[in-house]
């Protein structure tokens, strides 16, 4: 009975490399977002290192594409980096037509962003069984409705809103980083007891 117990206690301690998937992924996903918030303060007051933030921001896919690879090899990789370029490319153009007052052209590329959150929702639940297509929605569109949030909050000049919008886009991110690391560790650990 007691090495019962032993081993049950043991299985509830995350390992050094399920420590290291969580740690990988929330910073990817931080720096999505606090980089997003730089590239907006810069494109909404033209500041001079908006070319900057912006390359640095759309190399960030390749970020995703080098931990994805680890797990589910190149093929998967490209086709997630491709997708988050699409979907930081479409949070820019949000900006660009928020920035501008065109509300036409603001929701057709809201929708186009959702769109994006769709095709990267539905990629996700097709490589990972622990992933849930509509989870991935649920989360996503939770970061794009804060993000244009504060998008508007920035625009407006509103700091205080701002400020609370952020905190609850880092709620969101990190549960987003940790729906996805959760993911991966559940199917590592279904490989190693399939072995």
């Amino acid at each position: 009975m007691a090495n019962q117990t032993d081993e049950t206690t043991q299985n509830n301690y995350l390992t050094y490399d399920q420590v290291n998937i969580i740690i990988a992924f929330q910073k990817l996903w931080l720096d999505l977002a606090s980089w997003m918030r730089t590239y907006i303060k810069a494109a909404i007051y033209d500041t001079r290192n908006l070319q900057s933030v912006k390359n640095y921001l759309l190399y960030l896919p390749t970020e995703f594409y080098n931990t994805f690879n680890i797990f589910y090899g190149t093929v998967a990789a490209q086709r997630l980096m491709n997708i988050m370029t699409e979907f930081i490319t479409s949070a820019m153009k949000v900006v660009e037509a928020i920035k501008f007052g065109d509300s036409v052209l603001t929701d057709s590329r809201i929708i186009e962003w959702y769109g994006v959150a769709d095709k990267l929702s539905s990629f996700l639940a097709r490589t990972n069984v622990y992933w849930d297509e509509n989870q991935w929605k649920y989360l996503l569109y939770q970061y794009i409705k804060l993000k244009i949030n504060e998008i508007n909050a920035i625009t407006n000049d509103n700091y205080e809103e701002e400020i609370l919008n952020y905190n609850s886009i880092e709620d969101i991110i990190f549960l987003i980083a940790s729906y996805m690391a959760r993911g991966i560790i559940s199917s590592n650990l279904q490989v190693k007891n399939n072995q």
